[in-house]
């Protein structure tokens, strides 16, 4: 045990401790967490996790944010990158699914766990909303614009395509699913669904 309370510096410990207690949050639920639980899994003492977050709750919160940083700037880079190009929407999906395929844990706490809202109305103001669902709406309405797809029917498309990127995804991280090459997947379903709704507007142009 003392081999493995020495193997942290203060900021491994505290990346430890997010890390380990998504796992367990995911597998185990909110209601039977602890911080003593999270101590025991990064294999320090139960007073450790104090040094980072007062209480279970703070500990939470860096979790949804945790999950939620490392979301938003993956998709910041695929946006950054294809900004204004026709596969920008194909390489944000398969961002999303390549994210959550590698980080099913992520994908649990984050959906079934954590508080997050995702307002598909757009009613709540867009700094409130959820950053990564904002961050894809708006690449998906940058296209829309381009082909001057109906400004009344734009939120439908977004929320389509976010409908269905997560589809992928929650079946991809099912544990009891099995289907090889989700990548590919995804990249054959949005050839189908991407001139589907860009098509009709494309050719009255």
């Amino acid at each position: 045990m003392q081999d493995k309370k020495k193997a942290y510096h203060h900021k491994d410990l505290r990346n430890a401790l997010i890390e380990k207690s998504i796992e367990i949050v995911s597998s185990e639920g909110v209601q039977s967490f602890s911080l003593r639980k999270a101590a025991a899994a990064c294999g320090v003492s139960h007073a450790a996790p104090y040094k980072h977050f007062q209480n279970k709750e703070e500990l939470l919160g860096a979790m949804q944010e945790h999950i939620t940083e490392r979301f938003s700037s993956l998709l910041e880079e695929v946006i950054k990158k294809y900004e204004g190009t026709p596969v920008l929407l194909k390489k944000m999906g398969l961002a999303y699914v390549d994210f959550f395929i590698e980080n099913p844990t992520y994908f649990s706490f984050l959906y079934t766990q954590s508080d997050i809202v995702i307002d598909l109305q757009c009613q709540t103001p867009e700094k409130e909303n959820y950053r990564p669902y904002m961050l894809y709406k708006t690449a998906v309405i940058s296209i829309l614009e381009q082909v001057h797809y109906p400004l009344e029917k734009q939120n439908d498309v977004v929320i389509s395509l976010w409908a269905f990127i997560h589809g992928i995804v929650s079946l991809a991280t099912m544990s009891n699913v099995r289907y090889e090459n989700w990548e590919q997947k995804v990249t054959d379903f949005m050839d189908m669904l991407q001139p589907a709704f860009l098509k009709n507007t494309e050719d009255s142009l």
